[in-house]
């Protein structure tokens, strides 16, 4: 009885990798997964200089990993199972209270030094630097100049994690000392920190953005930093219009954790919107600040200025002669975007851009004639990259 049940395991077994090979031929390929937002490998053609770099192989590893057969259901099933185990994350992806997920892991930026890959040590030398980056913008740019560093979700919902918070409290403090005391830095995590914990909707948790609320208070501290305070607009005199209740987003696509709650996402419409005309990278937004049809998919927070793009302009149309914003920003800034334009034209420069170097604000903020300038740079991309540290 022993054997023949021996027997049936390995020929169920068989049988198994029988059929997922057949189906991993006979299935066609995916190039993009909308659950987790992002493209797949797809079949990588063969070529002799990467085959002995191991270019190949590696290409072959994440094509076979991201064609595999119900992968996502694998994907949700792995998710379930780290947290069964006890470890509270997966993917280095935090699963905190109330559904709240945070990133973990990332690839951080070392002085003298290749990126560490899937770590949470951030580099006090590689902060120093941007620290020496932002200063020397604000000696150079010759306008009114403010910076603004958004927490990430890690550094704003800490309350929601077991995981402890002191490699964040760390990173702010080497920012506060090497920051020069003349520079217009907001310091404002701690105050977000204050506000989620108190059980303000401030950040999203599916998705490393704020939300709508949360770029609203940016908006009132950029304006006060700017000595605008008086101009700042209350929220009673907005619109808000709920445009999605299952926005799912990067943190929840890269965790498996899809059994968590959904996130909103929140328009708030001052009623003059059609009043301004919005390009990007020369072309005209036909939604101007919004742009309704991601709502359908997955990235839906690209609803805010259509998502990424290089150039992005906010002029009024009927030409009334406004003072000029200049922003070196990341995404975050999108969805402040629409409230500043009430007060400023705006020229939007992508310093996450791949194909242009926006890292001279001095010379972009010339270029398009600002009358003052800002930077809007979330914390998860000073890190991880060098764009702070080539401030100037």
């Amino acid at each position: 009885m022993k054997h023949r049940h021996s027997i049936a395991i390995v020929v169920s077994f068989v049988l198994l990798l029988g059929f997922t090979a057949i189906a991993f031929w006979i299935i066609p390929d995916n190039d993009f997964s909308a659950r987790e937002n992002r493209a797949l490998q797809t079949l990588p053609r063969f070529d002799k200089d990467k085959l002995f770099s191991g270019e190949l192989s590696s290409a072959y590893n994440d094509y076979f990993a991201d064609q595999f057969v119900a992968r996502d259901v694998l994907v949700t099933l792995k998710g379930t199972l780290e947290l069964l185990s006890g470890k509270g994350e997966n993917n280095g992806i935090l699963l905190g209270d109330r559904g709240q997920l945070a990133k973990r892991l990332f690839a951080t930026a070392r002085i003298g030094k290749d990126a560490a890959e899937d770590s949470d040590i951030i580099d006090s030398e590689h902060l120093k630097n941007a620290a020496d980056g932002i200063n020397r913008a604000s000696e150079n740019v010759d306008v009114p100049f403010v910076v603004f560093l958004t927490g990430r979700t890690a550094d704003v919902a800490s309350s929601a994690f077991l995981y402890p918070n002191h490699a964040s409290d760390a990173m702010l403090e080497t920012l506060r000392q090497n920051v020069a005391e003349d520079v217009n830095y907001l310091d404002l995590v701690p105050t977000y920190r204050e506000r989620y914990e108190s059980g303000e909707y401030v950040y999203y948790r599916t998705d490393h953005h704020w939300t709508t609320l949360g770029a609203y208070y940016a908006y009132c501290d950029i304006l006060k930093a700017f000595g605008m305070e008086n101009d700042i607009i209350p929220t009673e005199k907005f619109q808000k219009e709920i445009v999605s209740t299952n926005f799912y987003g990067t943190f929840a696509a890269a965790s498996g954790f899809h059994f968590v709650p959904p996130d909103s996402v929140e328009l708030w419409l001052f009623g003059n919107e059609e009043e301004f005309l919005v390009t990007a990278d020369g072309h005209t937004l036909d939604g101007g600040f919004y742009n309704r049809r991601h709502l359908s998919g997955n990235d839906k927070y690209s609803v805010f200025l259509d998502g990424t793009h290089d150039v992005v302009t906010v002029t009024k149309k009927d030409g009334q002669d406004r003072p000029t914003l200049a922003i070196f920003k990341d995404s975050f800034a999108n969805s402040v975007a629409p409230f500043l334009a009430q007060h400023f034209d705006l020229v939007l420069y992508n310093l996450s851009s791949p194909r242009t170097d926006y890292t001279d604000v001095t010379t972009w903020s010339r270029a398009c004639r600002a009358d003052a300038a800002l930077v809007l740079y979330t914390l998860g991309n000073v890190i991880e990259t060098d764009k702070m540290n080539r401030l100037r």
